[in-house]
């Protein structure tokens, strides 16, 4: 195998440029590369190994660019439950898991006690992952007491308000234990893009590590109690390269606290579908979506996925189905396509490299000016990140009327069947900002 490349002829970019120009039979090599006006990135579509700039390190390696695992490239099947009737729920919860599903993500629909007991009864939670997305702290702490050692990660909207407990007592009894919770999904759905998704997330992130640590908190143990949530775009090679990139941003900054282990610096990712580009009138479309929305963020190297129900928030849902579909992409994914064997699948092509080397530096200039105008809690701050982020999404709304986005089943190719569902209102974005519906733009 030392021998194999030595039996090929390498050949230059120049050569490699005109071998394109004669494929292309006349047509201008600029066609090749492409300009994402609401990222604002051009993207060259080939490139040459005379085009690399830097290299990264393997699988499972510092900074983890190309993933964290270094064995294999499985994710967890993340399915989700509103926790309504709890018996009813739990007869869900027990099908799920008899159909793949090996990550309960749980979402509280009020502020009640919740009976754990009854919503997880013959539930092993040791050998699956919890998600539970709690209203209030009381909830969380009725969950924890419940979950004790199993794997488990709390998304609560106010973190400041769980930093003010022990932490200590929290993580010593469960190692496995996700405390806190960053969402960059809200940022995507806003109609935010890769790089604003990701450097709010590395704000956030900062903001929990250092709030720790001023608490007694080590760095190991404070960067290990931080989980992140990412949406998924529908542009297949930017959501790819955007998970590569905050990976390596994360590790910078975990980095420079100085942890004892090398461990630390990886990020822990659950990369969610959204909706908006979801279409209520064209339902079956969204599975062909939700199919390569998952599969970028799979090669990208994710920890957990999660495919939400494309009707989770329509008038006239079939939840049980769509619920099954749902899981059923991950398991095509993995016993069909086999992406949880393959370490890194995108690793050696020029282009995503490229790509991911620039949406790293475009969150990371981002994340600096953050941090120099006092932080992501600096509401002047907040105020001047919403109004780019709605900026970009009426960039998105005007590429979907003019037809420079092209969506099937919404701009067009409508679906000739009439169907008659509705969206009902979905949670607030970051910082309040409206949820971006694409098909309610129309």
């Amino acid at each position: 195998m030392n021998d194999l490349f030595s039996s090929f002829q390498a050949s230059s970019k120049e050569e490699w440029i005109a071998l394109l120009k004669k494929e292309l039979k006349g047509e201008s090599i600029d066609a090749l590369n492409k300009i994402n006006r609401v990222e604002e990135i051009a993207f060259p579509s080939y490139f040459h190994r005379e085009d690399q700039q830097s290299s990264f390190s393997d699988p499972g390696l510092a900074p983890y660019t190309r993933g964290i695992q270094s064995k294999n490239n499985d994710w967890t099947i993340a399915t989700t439950f509103r926790m309504g009737d709890l018996k009813q729920t739990n007869r869900e919860i027990i099908a799920a898991l008899m159909a793949g599903t090996d990550h309960l993500v749980l979402e509280a629909t009020n502020t009640s006690e919740i009976d754990f007991h009854e919503l997880l009864n013959e539930v092993g939670l040791s050998f699956i992952h919890t998600t539970f997305r709690a209203k209030t702290k009381e909830q969380v702490n009725e969950f924890l007491i419940f979950v004790k050692e199993a794997p488990a990660l709390v998304e609560y909207a106010n973190n400041d308000e769980l930093l003010k407990t022990d932490l200590p007592a929290y993580q010593d009894k469960n190692p496995n234990l996700k405390l806190f919770h960053v969402d960059a999904f809200a940022v995507q759905q806003a109609g935010g893009t890769t790089w604003q998704e990701l450097s709010i997330a590395l704000a956030e992130g900062h903001e929990l590590l250092v709030k720790q640590i001023e608490k007694g908190v080590d760095c190991d143990t404070a960067a290990a109690a931080i989980h992140f949530t990412f949406g998924i775009g529908s542009k297949y090679f930017f959501e790819l390269a955007k998970i590569r990139a905050f990976r390596t941003c994360w590790a910078q900054i975990v980095s420079a606290y100085g942890p004892k282990h090398t461990c630390s610096l990886a990020a822990t990712i659950t990369a969610r579908t959204g909706f908006l580009n979801t279409s209520l009138k064209d339902p079956y479309t969204n599975l062909l979506r939700q199919t390569t929305e998952a599969m970028s963020v799979v090669l990208g190297g994710i920890q957990h996925l999660n495919i939400q129900p494309y009707d989770w928030y329509s008038s006239n849902s079939n939840t049980p189905f769509t619920r099954r579909m749902a899981t059923n992409i991950s398991l095509l994914l993995k016993e069909e396509s086999y992406l949880q064997i393959v370490l890194d699948p995108a690793g050696g092509s020029y282009a995503l490299d490229a790509l991911t080397e620039t949406i790293a530096e475009r969150a990371w200039s981002s994340f600096q000016w953050i941090e120099r105008n006092g932080t992501i809690s600096n509401p002047e701050v907040r105020k001047t990140l919403s109004t780019e982020i709605e900026e970009k999404a009426s960039m998105r709304i005007a590429e979907i009327k003019d037809k420079t986005e092209k969506r099937i089943g919404i701009n067009i190719f409508p679906n000739p069947e009439q169907v008659t569902n509705n969206w009902t209102e979905l949670p607030a974005c970051w910082n309040n900002l409206k949820p971006l519906i694409l098909e309610q733009t129309l």
